[in-house]
């Protein structure tokens, strides 16, 4: 039984030596070439396997200081000081701060019903002027009554002009009434002022 072990021992060892010895090492696995094929001209080969870079192979990019401002050009440069203008970077004068802006300030008082017929400055003298002829109208209750608020119930108005109506077109559903000193631009259809003109 012994001999038996020991051959069979001997015998493995032997099978096991010679697949070793078979198997080529690494340089030689690198060395052994394939069956010759032509190069193509202007081409390259590259290994089979690539090896990393060491660590250190690349210089570092520099490390940005975040607490102080790019070094770029005065185009790039998006920094307070380098915005033209008084406000805010692409700020319009529609949507500028009214912190900032007198004429956004004065709108974002006025109600919202008095931003449904706008005037500027010289339609508002070419209506004052249509109504200087006008009648009066000397109720107590209009003597408080101011844009957004609604009419005292039966309260007289007025067509614009012909005149006004054709060179402000948007005049033409509007009604005036005529005070002492300002006049009072009504919407007939409910009865709001929604605009005021004074003397």
């Amino acid at each position: 039984m012994r001999a038996v072990t020991l051959v069979g021992a001997a015998a493995l060892t032997l099978i096991a030596g010679a697949a070793f010895a078979q198997e080529p090492n690494a340089t030689q696995a690198q060395q052994q070439s394939f069956p010759a094929q032509p190069a193509r001209p202007g081409t390259t080969t590259a290994p089979d396997h690539t090896v990393p870079p060491p660590p250190h192979a690349q210089p570092n990019a520099p490390l940005a200081d975040l607490a102080k401002p790019a070094a770029v050009g005065p185009a790039q440069a998006n920094t307070a000081d380098s915005v033209p203008g008084e406000g805010p970077p692409g700020a319009t004068p529609q949507t500028m701060p009214s912190t900032r802006s007198a004429e956004n300030a004065k709108l974002d008082k006025l109600p919202i019903t008095a931003l449904q017929f706008p005037l500027n400055e010289e339609q508002k003298a070419l209506i004052a002027k249509s109504v200087a002829d006008a009648p009066v109208e000397n109720n107590a209750n209009l003597a408080n009554v101011h844009v957004a608020e609604f009419l005292p119930i039966n309260t007289p108005s007025h067509d614009f002009s012909l005149e006004v109506m054709e060179k402000i077109p948007a005049a033409k559903p509007y009604r005036f009434i005529k005070l002492d000193t300002r006049m009072l631009i009504v919407d007939a259809t409910n009865a709001t002022v929604v605009g005021e003109i004074v003397f």
